[in-house]
C-alpha cells in the first residue's frame, strides 16, 4: 500500500489587513483566512507601520495634555488584553487613510482642562476658576464618557488646594461660643461666666487681610545675628546716642527673661519704661540702622506714645502695660527662635504693634463705649472700638515729620508693615479670642499653610493677657490694678444708670474666682495653641533647638564647621523640637494660689452671710418681743377693769377717759366723789383699787354719767 502523502493546504481564499491607532502610534494586523472552518486563523504580528516609526520622535514631543486622546479604537493599555478580543474593521480599498493625530474634541478638552494658566490657589479668581473647572469636567464626562487621567488628576489637585485654603483662611464660619457653651454651670460663678461671655465672644467676623504675603526668608547669617543680639548691643553702647543709668543697665541684663520686672524698670526710669524698653529692643534687632530711623525722631515718637498712654490715668492700661507687652513679645521671639522665621519688616511691625496696641486707652471696655454711645463708638460703628482707635491715633502721630519713624521705608515695605500692624492690633480685641483659637487649630492641621499674620496676631493677643502666666508677685500686682480699673468702670456705670458690667461691682466681685475662670478658659488655652504653633513653625528652622539659647561662639563654630559627615560617623537620631514652655509652670502655680485664696474668700463670705442672717434673726426676734410686750400691756396695766353703773365690774373694757392726778380744788372734789363711789363698791374691789393707786399713783376715771346715776339710785 502506497504511503499516503500529506494533503496540501487549500489555497488562500482572502487576505485582509487592519490598521488602528494606539497612543498616537498606528499599528497594522495581517489576517489570513482559509477555506475550511476548522482551519485556524493565522494572525500576523502586531507592528507599527513605517510611517509611524518615522514620526515616533515627533509624537513623543506632544504635550501631556494631548497624549492618549487620539485613540480611535478600544483601549489596549493592559498587556493581558487581547487585541483580537474585539472585532477590527478593515479599511476599505480606496478609502482615505485613518487620521493619526488627536481629534478636534480631544484638542478642545485638552485646552479647556489645561492647568498651565490657572490663577494662584490663594487668589480670589481661583474660587471662580475652580467652580468652572468642575462644571467642565462634568460636561466632558457626560458627553464623552471619560476624561484623560492626567488631566483629571491635575485639575482635581488644583481644586482641592483651593478648597483647603478657603477652609483654613476664613474664620467667618466659626462658631466662637462653643467653648463657653460647654462650660458646666458649677465650674465658675455666674458672674465670671457672664464676664467671659461678654468680653471674649462676639458675632462679627474676623477682618481678613487682602494683601498677599511676601515670600521672603531669612538666611543663616541673619539667624546667627538674631541669636547674637545681646553681645552686639554692648559692642555698640559706646557709640550709642543714649546713655543708660547703672540701675537700668542692670535691669536690661534680664530683658530677655520671661518674668521681667517692668515695674522696677518703670521706677528706675522715672516713669518712662515704654520708651526705654522699645528703644532697647529696636537696637537689639538693629532696626534703626536697617530702616534709617533717627534716634531723635524715635524718642520724639516714643515720648508722644507715653503721653497718649497716660492721657486717662488708668491703673492698668497705661504705659507700663505697653512696656510689659512689648518686652513679652521680645521674649517670645528671642527665646523660642521665632525671630528666625520673620523678615526685618515683620520684626519691626511686631515691636511697633506691641508698643502701640493700647495707645490712648480710656480704661473702659468696648462694650461700655457701645452702651454709653461714646464718640469713639460712633466713629468706628461699634466694631473693635478701642483697637481701631489705637491704630488710627498711632499712625496719625507719624504724619508729623518729627515723629515719622517710617519716613525712609520703601513703599512696598510700608504697605506690608502697615497691613501687618493693623491685623495684629485688631486681633487684641478680646471678642475675637475664640475665633483666633479655633482658626489656629484649623491651620495647625496643615502646618505648611500657617499664615504669618495670623500666627503673629495670636502671639500678640497671648502676650496681652500673659500676666497670669508670669511670676506670682507680678501677676498679683497686675490683678490688683486691673480690678481697680474694672471697679472704676462700675462706678461710672452706676452714675450713668447703666447696669453693672461683669466683675465691675466693688461689693460683689470675687477676685480669686474670676482669675481662676480667666486662667482656665482664656489664658491656658491661648498658651497651649500658641505653643503648638511655635513647635510647628520653629522646628524646621532650628531642628536642634533654638539658636537663641546658645552662645555666640558655639553658634559660629557650628556654622563654620558644618559640612559633610566624616567617614564612620553614625547618623544622629531624629530630634523632636519643643519650645520651652516656661509659662506652664507659672500658670499651674498661680492657679493653685488663687484656689487657696478662693477657699478663704468663700469661707469669709459664708461667715459674713451667717452673721448677717443671725443679725437679721435677732432683729426680727426683738421686734416680735416688742410686739408681744405691747400686747401684754394692753391687757391689765393699760386697760384695768371698769366699774359699771350698777356696781359690777366688766374686765377688759376700755376706759372712756383718763384723769391725771391734780391738786386743784375741782380735782380734789372729783376725787372725793370717786372715792365715795368706790366706797359703795365691794370690799375686795376697794382693796384692789387702793393697792393699784398706791403703785401707780393714778386715779382711774369714772364717767360723770355713771356717777350721776348712782346718786339718783341712792347708792
Amino acid at each position: 500500500m502506497a504511503s499516503q502523502r500529506p494533503r496540501p493546504c487549500p489555497p488562500v481564499k482572502k487576505r485582509t489587513s487592519a490598521t488602528f491607532c494606539i497612543d498616537g502610534t498606528t499599528y497594522t494586523i495581517d489576517a489570513v483566512r482559509g477555506q475550511s472552518r476548522n482551519q485556524r486563523q493565522h494572525i500576523g504580528s502586531l507592528k507599527p507601520t513605517p510611517s509611524t516609526v518615522a514620526n515616533a520622535g515627533e509624537k513623543n514631543a506632544v504635550e501631556n495634555d494631548t497624549q492618549g486622546c487620539s485613540m480611535q479604537t478600544p483601549k489596549a493599555s493592559s498587556s493581558n488584553e487581547s487585541v483580537s478580543g474585539k472585532r477590527l474593521t478593515p479599511r476599505k480599498k480606496g478609502s482615505p487613510p485613518r487620521r493619526q493625530g488627536p481629534s478636534k474634541e480631544d484638542l478642545t478638552m485638552s485646552l479647556e482642562l489645561s492647568t498651565d494658566n490657572l490663577p494662584p490657589t490663594d487668589s480670589l479668581e481661583a474660587l471662580e476658576k475652580a467652580s468652572k473647572r468642575i462644571r467642565k469636567i462634568c460636561t466632558f464626562l457626560q458627553s464623552r464618557g471619560n476624561v484623560p487621567s492626567n488631566l483629571l488628576k491635575r485639575n482635581l489637585h488644583y481644586i482641592a488646594d483651593v478648597l483647603e485654603i478657603v477652609a483654613t483662611d476664613d474664620a467667618r464660619f466659626i462658631d466662637e461660643d462653643d467653648e463657653l457653651s460647654e462650660v458646666e454651670p458649677d465650674a465658675v460663678p455666674m458672674e465670671v461666666r457672664d464676664w467671659l461671655a461678654s468680653t471674649f465672644t462676639r458675632s462679627a467676623s474676623v477682618t481678613k487681610s487682602g494683601e498677599k504675603e511676601k515670600k521672603t526668608f531669612r538666611s543663616i547669617v541673619q539667624a546667627v545675628r538674631a541669636a547674637n543680639l545681646v553681645d552686639r548691643l554692648y559692642r555698640r553702647m559706646s557709640t550709642s546716642a543714649v546713655t543708660y543709668p547703672p540701675t537700668v543697665m542692670k535691669l536690661f541684663k534680664q530683658l530677655d527673661d520671661w518674668s521681667f520686672d517692668v515695674f522696677a524698670l518703670n521706677e528706675a526710669t522715672n516713669g518712662q519704661a515704654l520708651r526705654y524698653v522699645t528703644y532697647e529692643i529696636m537696637m537689639r534687632y538693629d532696626l534703626l540702622a536697617k530702616f534709617k530711623i533717627g534716634v531723635g525722631t524715635l524718642f520724639n515718637f516714643l515720648e508722644a506714645l507715653e503721653v497718649g498712654y497716660s492721657k486717662y490715668q488708668n491703673p492698668y492700661h497705661n504705659l507700663v502695660h505697653g512696656a510689659d507687652v512689648t518686652q513679652t513679645m521680645h521674649s517670645i521671639l528671642f527665646q523660642t527662635g521665632l525671630v528666625q522665621w520673620l523678615t526685618d519688616v515683620e520684626i519691626f511691625a511686631v515691636v511697633f504693634s506691641a508698643a502701640i496696641h493700647d495707645f490712648e486707652h480710656t480704661g473702659e471696655t468696648n462694650n461700655f463705649h457701645v452702651m454709653s454711645r461714646t464718640e469713639t463708638a460712633l466713629v468706628y460703628n461699634d466694631r473693635a472700638v478701642q483697637e481701631n482707635h489705637h491704630i488710627s491715633a498711632a499712625f496719625r502721630l507719624m504724619t508729623d515729620d518729627n515723629l515719622n519713624i517710617v519716613y525712609n521705608m520703601s513703599k512696598e515695605d510700608y504697605k506690608d508693615f502697615r497691613t501687618l500692624v493693623i491685623d495684629m492690633v485688631l486681633a487684641t480685641d478680646m471678642s475675637y479670642h475664640f475665633a483666633q483659637v479655633k482658626q489656629m487649630k484649623s491651620l495647625l492641621s496643615c502646618p505648611d499653610n500657617i499664615d504669618k499674620a495670623k500666627a503673629l496676631s495670636l502671639v500678640l493677643h497671648t502676650a496681652d493677657i500673659s500676666h497670669p502666666a508670669k511670676d506670682w508677685t507680678l501677676h498679683e500686682h497686675w490683678t490688683e490694678l486691673l480690678m481697680e480699673e474694672f471697679f472704676r468702670q462700675g462706678d461710672k456705670e452706676q452714675e450713668l444708670g447703666l447696669p453693672f458690667s461683669p466683675l465691675c461691682d466693688r461689693k460683689t466681685t470675687m477676685v480669686a474666682s474670676s482669675q481662676i475662670g480667666f486662667i482656665d478658659f482664656i489664658v491656658q488655652p491661648s498658651f497651649e495653641i500658641m505653643s503648638d504653633m511655635l513647635d510647628k513653625v520653629v522646628a524646621p528652622i532650628s531642628p536642634r533647638g533654638s539658636l537663641a539659647n546658645q552662645s555666640s561662639a558655639t553658634i559660629s563654630e557650628k556654622v563654620e564647621g558644618e559640612g559633610s559627615p566624616q567617614n564612620g560617623d553614625q547618623p544622629e537620631e531624629p530630634f523632636e523640637f519643643k519650645v520651652d514652655r516656661v509659662w506652664d509652670r507659672h500658670l499651674t502655680g498661680n492657679k493653685v494660689k488663687w484656689k487657696e485664696q478662693s477657699t478663704k474668700d468663700q469661707a469669709e463670705k459664708e461667715a459674713k452671710e451667717k452673721a448677717a442672717q443671725k443679725e437679721k434673726d435677732d432683729s426680727e426676734q426683738q421686734k416680735q418681743s416688742t410686739l408681744d410686750d405691747k400686747a401684754e400691756e394692753k391687757k391689765d396695766p393699760e386697760n384695768p377693769p371698769k366699774i359699771t353703773a350698777n356696781g359690777t365690774v366688766s374686765p377688759g373694757d376700755a376706759v372712756d377717759q383718763k384723769v391725771k392726778p391734780s391738786t386743784s380744788p375741782e380735782n380734789k372734789e372729783h376725787a372725793s366723789t370717786t372715792e365715795e363711789a368706790a366706797g359703795k363698791a365691794s370690799p375686795e374691789h376697794v382693796e384692789k383699787t387702793s393697792t393699784e393707786e398706791e403703785k401707780t399713783g393714778n386715779i382711774e376715771s369714772i364717767t360723770v354719767k355713771s356717777v350721776t346715776k348712782r346718786k339718783e339710785s341712792g347708792v
